[in-house]
């Protein structure tokens, strides 16, 4: 959300004060009315009104409604609802400023809990629902989409600390496709399922490492190529996010084939040709990859030449 958007959020949350005031002083008017007009009332079930009614004795215009549990409503009423700009004060103490539509929260409101959190944004049936912008009392925010109550769409998310995550939600959860930044300078860019790192991605850290490939649960998993800044590079397979399978470690101008199992090689093969008879059929298909030079994965990795041989 944009400091833009953010003023116009506060402004039409002004707007619900101003309406209160208003009708407030319009109360004392309201009371002039019959008893079916005007009234306190209060029903069997514990509900209380204060406002103003139609000839048919249904709640309309202004009016206060205070709730058995202690629960309080002051807004407008139509044809015996709430609709229109009002607050909610619930018992426990969080509060609602916004619109409504036929009893339920929907269109633009504020929503106060009684911990510190507050969402500004936009509402439907009762949910939080289009674009929004919560905070939470330690400082963690996020604006963005919001479907069914629910961080669901695009959305930025930032955590206390200052990591952020910006791309897309589904039902609460990271998922999809997105950059998450730690505040140690690491990045990762790519594919999310439930929170997770999980399809194709690219990490990098600060101290100038890089890894495009795979992952599965958070772990780097399937095929992927590693570049370390002393100019190495390791290209082939992973499992549980450690080497795993056929693989060729690239330093400076020399490089070689091995095979690797959780993370330590088992043995180097002896030509270039051989590491074919280690790829399983779902494998063959990153063949090319094996084949290209040096210079061909930096400009794919979208490194800077290093020269640098040096452990």
């Amino acid at each position: 959300m944009t400091p833009l958007e953010k003023i116009t959020f506060k402004n039409k949350v002004n707007k619900i004060i101003t309406a209160y005031k208003r009708y407030k002083a319009r109360l004392t008017t309201m009371s002039q009315y019959s008893n079916q007009a005007s009234t306190n009332d209060k029903t069997t079930s514990g509900i209380e009104y204060i406002g103003g009614r139609d000839s048919n004795g249904k709640k309309q215009g202004f009016g206060i409604q205070k709730m058995k549990e202690g629960s309080k409503f002051r807004g407008i009423f139509i044809n015996d609802k709430a609709n229109g700009w009002g607050i909610y004060e619930h018992k426990a103490g969080d509060i609602y400023r916004g619109q409504y539509e036929n009893d339920r929260t929907s269109g633009y409101g504020e929503y106060s809990h009684g911990n510190g959190a507050i969402y500004y944004g936009y509402w439907l049936d009762d949910m939080q629902f289009g674009i929004g912008y919560e905070i939470w009392s330690d400082s963690s925010k996020y604006s963005g989409e919001y479907n069914n109550g629910k961080k669901d769409g695009i959305g930025t998310y930032i955590w206390q600390d200052g990591t952020k995550y910006r791309g897309e939600w589904k039902l609460n959860n990271i998922e999809g496709i997105g950059m998450y930044n730690y505040i140690d300078g690491r990045q990762y860019a790519g594919e999310w399922k439930n929170n997770q790192m999980h399809g194709y991605g690219e990490f990098f850290w600060a101290e100038g490492k890089k890894y495009i490939g795979f992952y599965k649960n958070d772990k780097k998993d399937g095929f992927g190529i590693y570049f370390w800044p002393t100019n190495k590079f390791f290209v082939g397979f992973w499992k549980d996010g450690k080497q795993n399978g056929v693989g060729k470690y690239i330093k400076g101008d020399t490089s070689q084939f091995g095979v690797w199992k959780s993370g330590k090689r088992q043995k180097w093969l002896g030509n270039d040709d051989e590491f074919t008879n280690y790829l399983d059929p779902n494998e063959e298909k990153f063949t090319h990859f094996f084949n290209i030079g040096k210079n061909q994965l930096i400009k794919f990795m979208e490194l800077e030449e290093n020269d640098d041989e040096t452990e």
